[in-house]
């Protein structure tokens, strides 16, 4: 093969490794944009998280505290005051007193009434 031969095969690979090139290209447009879900989640399914808002795990009714999971929320600090909530109305006023532990904490039943699984929330 001669100098003209070996010219054109170079010339002809890279024609076609351009041509390869704007076929995968072609198929998206920018890369760096994330590509639509064809079917979203619904919005009902969806739920914010509520900040602050633990859940009552433990009620100890004779000395008066309760024992407070805040699992997808920072846990309260000593001293805060909580609203309890039980199908949307208030039922009780919580202190929390502690001790803290993970995602647990104590606190004191200032006024009203708590069950386990009512939700807290700060006042």
């Amino acid at each position: 093969m001669g100098t003209g031969g070996f010219q054109r095969l170079v010339l002809s690979l890279v024609v076609l490794g351009s041509m390869a090139g704007m076929g995968c290209a072609g198929k998206s447009k920018n890369p760096a944009v994330p590509r639509v879900l064809k079917h979203p989640v619904p919005a009902d399914r969806i739920r914010p998280l509520d900040s602050g808002s633990g859940k009552v795990v433990r009620v100890d009714a004779r000395l008066k505290f309760v024992v407070l999971d805040f699992t997808l929320t920072a846990v309260p600090q000593p001293g805060q005051r909580l609203e309890v909530v039980r199908d949307g109305q208030s039922v009780g006023e919580l202190r929390v007193t502690g001790p803290a532990s993970n995602t647990m904490t104590v606190a004191d039943l200032v006024a009203g009434q708590a069950q386990s699984g009512d939700a807290v929330r700060p006042k």
